[in-house]
């Protein structure tokens, strides 16, 4: 897709290196509990190997660390294991929930299927305000991902909130990558199958869900799919496609208008500068009156990626509008469409 200039708006915030942002060594995702800084004595440090990641070294399988003291919400799923914080970057924000049945996750027998999830709340919504967002409201997919067999990994990240933790575009992107790298480089110490790795999101989750799935190592992002990690489908929730087009609506708050180069950053984050053949098989499951992340730029995309010669389709959730809360019967029919695609492909049940 030709290169990208060398953008602000959150760079600066992954503490401006290299290997980090590009996923990097495990030394660089790792970090005692409690530590914001990414030290060096992380438990996911050397050499890997089982073609897998940070998570296995010369054999062993190390354990990730959790970061303790932190204040980021954590995922309550009953009847399921829940390890929260898991420090997959030096940041606030970069924190990760691992949700688990009984008999799996790290002391199980069984191998599943792994989806990682994002929230939505327009880039600008989390933990750090009472708008209903952050990793620990996305009970409505994590719940039924789990429903279905499914180890869940739900990530938080930065969002343009106003507060010293916070980042512009395009931040959010780069730790939805970082998250994926770290996902994948634990998959065995988790017991995932790394053949049904899944990426989904809701609205803005489902942006970043796409942008993981597509995103190319010419944008210079972070880890990107299938070189640092490999996602075997992308179920977008309702996301924004075309955030060139929403930069004066639902991306103002996360580009704003203040922000330098920024329609260079638009670009650089928006599926739409990524469509080509080779991506992962992606569904988009939004209602057919969204207005919110348009369904005409959705539609467009995926026909764009069809055209290319990529596997993609669109269900529309008839009557629903931005999310699935309206009418009675838009989750069940979202919930059906996301999971007969995925058991068509061999990923889900």
């Amino acid at each position: 897709m030709g290169g990208f200039p060398a953008l602000g708006g959150g760079g600066a915030g992954m503490g401006g290196s290299g290997p980090l942002a590009a996923g990097g060594t495990a030394s660089s995702i790792g970090g005692s509990a409690g530590a914001e800084s990414g030290g060096a004595s992380g438990g996911a440090g050397g050499a890997t190997s089982q073609g897998g990641g940070a998570g296995v070294t010369a054999g062993l399988v190390i354990p990730p660390m959790r970061d303790t003291a932190s204040k980021v919400p954590i995922s309550h799923a009953s009847g399921y294991t829940v390890e929260g914080n898991y420090a997959y970057g030096p940041l606030t924000a970069q924190r990760i929930d691992v949700i688990y049945p009984p008999n799996a996750g790290p002391k199980g027998t069984q191998v599943l299927p792994v989806v990682l999830m994002f929230h939505g709340g327009a880039w600008i919504h989390s933990y750090t305000n009472d708008y209903g967002s952050g990793k620990d409201h996305m009970s409505t997919f994590f719940d039924r991902f789990l429903a279905h067999g499914f180890l869940v990994c739900n990530a938080e990240y930065r969002v343009n909130d106003g507060t010293a933790d916070g980042a512009v575009a395009p931040a959010a992107v780069q730790d939805a990558l970082l998250a994926a790298k770290w996902c994948w480089d634990y998959l065995d110490y988790f017991h995932g199958d790394r053949a049904r790795y899944v990426v989904t999101g809701a609205s803005a989750g489902g942006h970043l869900a796409l942008m993981v799935g597509m995103t190319t190592p010419a944008a210079m992002l972070g880890p990107t799919s299938p070189s640092d990690f490999k996602i075997a489908a992308i179920v977008d929730g309702y996301g924004p496609a075309d955030i060139e087009a929403e930069i004066n609506a639902v991306a103002k708050g996360w580009i704003p208008p203040s922000l330098p180069n920024r329609a260079a950053i638009a670009k650089q984050v928006s599926p739409m500068t990524y469509v080509r053949k080779d991506i992962p098989p992606v569904i988009d499951v939004q209602g057919s009156e969204d207005n919110t992340a348009p369904i005409g730029d959705s539609i467009r995309l995926i026909n764009l990626l069809a055209a290319a010669g990529a596997d993609a389709s669109i269900h529309q959730v008839q009557g629903a509008g931005h999310g699935f809360t309206t009418p009675a019967s838009a989750w069940p029919d979202a919930e059906k469409a996301m999971f007969d695609w995925l058991t068509a492909r061999g990923i889900g049940k």
